[in-house]
């Protein structure tokens, strides 16, 4: 190993030891007791809030093995079940994403049962607009007739995908394929590839018209696993492709210097918004891994993640998260809603530093397969720098290479 390699694994070990502090530290605010009542902490009830709090924990726990973590959400759904068979509405459906991972550990019918109750609920009586999207239902005493958020998406499309990868279901896959490009038609702004955060399809409008920030985040984190757990199942249509890239080179389009998404993506003077950046992040990490983005987005995220890491407390609370917002009556309203801690921030940040605990072994395997793609492509085993086809976009380790053999005469035994 040479001393460049040596100080770069230095420094990947030593990042991956502070992500599994910071990791630590998150889980352990997030189950304090004195959250109890608390609408954005309070864990122990059935909605959007925890449930994308233990979707988050459940990622964290399968991915480093944390046994600790899993028996923790086994007892929270066995202490919030009952709060469940209350009105169902679209938002509530979130903590159900945990039933097939907690099937598959546990192999208790339950689980599978219940989930496919509420996938049958889903799919035959679930109210829907004139579109055939799921029109987003919530908890609260509001309604919200035939408007589509993208919020849904993660809320609620994403656990039919999941249960589809369990089961084999291939109605299930299907329907959850259809409804992400449903929300995709009727969300995207065809002027810019972002996200509106809602569309009423009664005034057929998309309301205000903001192209708010965690909106995109929800959709750029759900769709890549979406598509990894429905593609051997059913047809994954090229207009999801399409619509995600653009999507995500929007996204990418819009982040701020510091490596954060401000609350309104298009408005570079609100403030901005730590759970936001960190679903756009994570999605793009999981979306380099799947192969539905090139590794180009990786730097992005690192950025995204350089950002957030000093917004996290030494508590573990995370700071600079947006409270609950439905679509406001107008943009500007976006940058009046409140900050404080909440279990999607939480989660959000989560998931993040749980994508990106191996992310230095994935960018060595990218880059080894990039390197070994240029001499795939060159014909030869030693990188020259592919002067006979000017078109050739050559890897960095290439270029690198070809320029130390000039400065030293090809000795130093580099590619």
């Amino acid at each position: 190993m040479s001393a460049k390699q040596e100080s770069e694994a230095k420094r990947a070990a030593g990042r991956k030891r502070e992500l599994e502090a910071k990791l630590r530290q998150i889980f352990e605010y997030m189950r304090l007791e004195r959250h109890q009542g608390n609408w954005g902490m309070d864990i122990d009830h059935w909605d959007w809030v925890p449930g994308v709090g233990v979707i988050s924990l459940l990622e964290y726990g399968t991915a480093t093995d944390k046994e600790e973590v899993t028996d923790y959400l086994l007892h929270w759904v066995n202490r919030n079940k009952q709060k469940a068979e209350g009105v169902r509405v679209i938002n509530s459906l979130a903590p159900y994403a945990l039933f097939p991972e907690l099937y598959r550990l546990t192999g208790d019918p339950w689980f599978l049962s219940r989930a496919q109750e509420v996938a049958a609920w889903m799919l035959k009586t679930a109210p829907r607009t004139r579109e055939g999207a799921l029109e987003h239902t919530v908890t609260e005493a509001v309604e919200f007739p035939e408007q589509v958020w993208a919020d849904t998406v993660y809320m609620a499309v994403l656990f039919l995908a999941r249960l589809a990868g369990l089961t084999g279901d291939q109605e299930l896959a299907a329907a959850a394929v259809q409804q992400t490009v449903q929300h995709l038609r009727l969300l995207q702004d065809p002027a810019t590839g972002l996200l509106f955060h809602g569309w009423n399809s009664r005034a057929g409008s998309h309301m205000s018209a903001a192209r708010w920030a965690r909106a995109n985040a929800w959709v750029a984190l759900a769709v890549p696993e979406i598509v990894a757990g429905t593609g051997s199942l059913t047809a994954i249509p090229q207009e999801l492709y399409s619509r995600y890239r653009r999507l995500a080179s929007a996204l990418r389009q819009a982040q701020g210097a510091g490596g954060l998404w401000h609350t309104v993506l298009d408005q570079p003077d609100y403030y901005e918004e730590t759970s936001a950046s960190a679903g756009i992040a994570c999605g793009f990490l999981k979306a380099v891994k799947s192969g539905l983005l090139e590794d180009a987005y990786l730097e992005s995220a690192e950025a995204a993640l350089a950002g957030i890491l000093p917004l996290i407390h030494e508590d573990g609370e995370v700071q600079g998260v947006s409270g609950g917002t439905p679509v406001m009556p107008s943009i500007a309203a976006y940058n009046t809603i409140e900050r404080y801690p909440a279990l999607y921030g939480q989660g959000l940040v989560m998931q993040l530093l749980t994508e990106a605990l191996d992310l230095g072994q994935m960018e060595d395997r990218l880059e080894g397969q990039g390197h070994q793609e240029c001499l795939k492509r060159q014909g030869r085993q030693e990188c020259l720098g592919g002067q006979e086809d000017q078109g050739l976009q050559e890897h960095p380790e290439c270029q690198g290479g070809q320029q130390r053999q000039a400065q030293s005469g090809g000795d130093d035994g580099e590619g």
